[in-house]
């Protein structure tokens, strides 16, 4: 580092000192007033000839008004440039305060919030901290700042104050492995967690300070929609209970409509602690259901869970060409059993399409393709090789839901050569046996390649109950794409996508009771953050065009932790100041003085000009007459 960037923290600053010329050049223009006695008006000719004859630099002798408007200028150069005195102050170390903003935070206290109470122990533990600089981080699941990096006091405390819980939960082992790389990327600060609960046991130069105490808690923990059959349905909803000891809680099951809310269901659920129990509801309309817990506690964020049931509509099925009879029986078994798909005769604009043979275009929906007699576009498939030597390794996949870990032998394999991203769903011998392969376009929907013989010959597949369940998992994604909306249970965790299909266009969603709607197009990532109802329109599919966003997060609803430690605000201080070994020098800033010094001389230059040169003349006193003899009585 150079002299002039030790001594500057902004040397281009310098180049204001540049407006000393005008600043002269205004003085050497400008016309001052001069007062000069004279015997007799006939010499005051002769001087104004010699007052014009001066030279112009005259005027800047002995010009007090000059010289402080310099001075002032020089200051106000030197401020900008961020003069700095190196090393001049001393600082304690450096503080990290990281403050909780996750959903527990939000519930009641006497006063206020758990997060109110983190607010001013923050507040108590800043003033502790000395003349440290400050960085104030927010706990969301991420370090986030809430102040600019080691900044002062009050910018510190201006972010404290300003920050609001959100919706949304956060591990604690995530947590524990975000103050570790606070404290392994600078051991020489201090880091002080201000949250509910403690992470684990924290190691200096950690500190935590307790926000609050355990409170007994009740909340949903848990909801889905359970597909029986085809017709069947069942609404599930989990609920537990944090606590010393059990309670009996009020639950009400209601249908949401456009109007308000249809009550479907009532009840008293006994709780015990640890133990969930689960409330089910069979449904048979489609629509919004909501459970609300009727008996307040500490966390009213987790008393509301949601579920939306839209009905699924049965899957058309059409095979291009003559299908493998073990793939026709496992349709027909589908249909037959479940009654989720239908065989038709020849594609829809809504079926799934099994390709035999040949290809075409693709369809709206994912389709499937036996190679080598059917290829997508851009796919090339090879000759087979042997691939019944070894036992074929199914991948983890949402496809392989309820088929376990089926013991597969296929006789060969198809390579092939795409530029799509493949997925393996199936490896065996040379390449994939199965994969799904993404499409270019921008609907980001995958295709099922079937790179092996659909025979009786793949041992312990297609013959065997998994080859069903498989099949089915299969056509079920493709019933799911058709609503956009995600059916079930939906938490403030999780992120909605909108695949594009086509007659899919932009969409507006907002949550109910905001007044500004969003907008997105399909294949946008929704962070839906804030719990509650949220309204869509643009999306012709969806019935109902509504989706509720719970808490749904144990870890949250759990308020009756360890306790923490009794919150002793000189055992925080005594702690940080045991841990403020090594400090630091700074750097005196002087910009603040120089900012000041510049006002003070700029005030004092204009007080002595409007002194000596008032706008307006003083009244003046009247004079007696010429020569003085002749004077007059006043009479009081």
């Amino acid at each position: 580092m150079s002299r002039v960037d030790a001594l500057f923290a902004n040397p281009a600053g310098l180049w204001a000192a540049l407006l000393a010329a005008p600043l002269i050049l205004l003085f050497l223009l400008r016309h001052r007033p001069v007062r000069r006695r004279v015997p007799a008006i006939v010499l005051w000719q002769g001087a104004a000839q010699m007052q014009v004859a001066t030279s112009p630099f005259q005027r800047l002798r002995r010009s007090l008004s000059l010289l402080l408007l310099l001075l002032a200028l020089a200051a106000l150069v030197l401020a900008l440039a961020g003069l700095r005195i190196p090393g001049a102050s001393s600082r304690a170390t450096p503080l990290v305060l990281v403050v909780d903003i996750t959903a527990s935070m939000q519930a009641a206290v006497p006063g206020g919030t758990r997060l109110d109470t983190a607010r001013a122990r923050a507040l108590e533990t800043l003033n502790a901290a000395g003349n440290a600089p400050v960085t104030v981080l927010a706990w969301d699941g991420n370090l986030r700042p809430a102040s600019p990096p080691a900044s002062d006091v009050a910018r510190a405390r201006a972010g404290i104050e300003a920050l609001a819980a959100v919706d949304y939960g956060a591990s604690d082992g995530a947590l524990a492995r975000a103050l570790r790389k606070l404290v392994e990327s600078d051991p020489a600060r201090r880091v002080v967690l201000v949250s509910d609960h403690a992470p684990g046991t924290l190691e200096p130069p950690i500190v935590f300070v307790p926000a609050a105490g355990a409170q007994p808690n009740t909340g949903f923990v848990a909801a889905a929609l359970t597909e029986v059959s085809a017709r069947r349905h069942e609404l599930f909803f989990g609920l537990e209970h944090f606590g010393p000891q059990g309670v009996t809680v009020a639950v009400r099951i209601e249908r949401v409509t456009p109007d308000g809310a249809e009550l479907l269901d009532a009840r008293d659920v006994a709780l015990r602690p640890g133990t969930r129990a689960a409330v089910t509801v069979p449904v048979r309309d489609p629509g919004l259901y909501r459970a609300v817990l009727r008996t307040p506690d500490a966390l009213a964020l987790d008393d509301t869970a949601w579920v939306r049931f839209a009905r699924l509509p049965v899957q058309d099925v059409a095979f291009v060409g003559r299908p493998p009879e073990p793939l026709a029986r496992a349709v027909r078994a589908i249909e037959a059993g479940s009654g989720t798909v239908r065989l038709v005769e020849s594609p829809g604009p809504d079926s799934m399409v099994v390709f035999c043979e040949g290809a075409g275009l693709e369809p709206r929906l994912p389709a499937v393709y036996l190679l080598p007699a059917a290829a997508p576009p851009q796919t090339v498939p090879g000759d087979a090789a042997a691939a019944a030597e070894a036992p074929a390794r199914p991948a983890r996949h949402p496809l392989w839901r309820g088929a376990g870990v089926p013991d597969i032998r296929v006789p060969r394999v198809v390579p092939v050569s795409t530029p799509r991203l493949l997925t393996p769903l199936l490896e065996a011998g040379p390449g994939p046996a199965l994969a799904l392969a993404r499409r270019p376009d921008e609907s980001r929907l995958d295709d099922l390649l079937v790179c092996f013989p659909l025979t009786d010959e793949a041992a312990g597949f297609a013959s065997r109950l998994a080859f069903v369940i498989f099949w089915e998992n299969w056509f079920e994604s493709g019933r799911a794409l058709r609503d956009a909306l995600p059916r079930g249970a939906f938490s403030t965790r999780d992120s909605a996508e909108i695949l594009a299909l086509s007659g899919r266009g932009a969409f507006e969603y907002r949550l109910r009771g905001a007044e500004n709607a969003q907008g997105a197009r399909p294949g946008d990532g929704l962070r839906l953050e804030n719990a509650g109802l949220y309204e869509f329109s643009g999306l012709a599919e969806c019935d109902p065009p509504l989706l509720g966003v719970s808490l749904l997060d144990a870890e949250e609803s759990d308020l009756w932790r360890a306790p923490p430690p009794e919150y002793d605000a000189g055992a925080v201080a005594a702690q940080l100041a045991a841990l403020d070994t090594a400090g630091e020098s700074g750097d005196l800033d002087l910009r603040p003085y120089l900012a000041l010094l510049a006002a003070a001389l700029v005030l004092a230059e204009w007080f002595l000009f409007r002194r000596r040169f008032p706008v307006i003349a003083p009244p003046q006193r009247p004079r007696p007459a010429s020569g003085g003899r002749h004077t007059t009585k006043v009479r009081a």
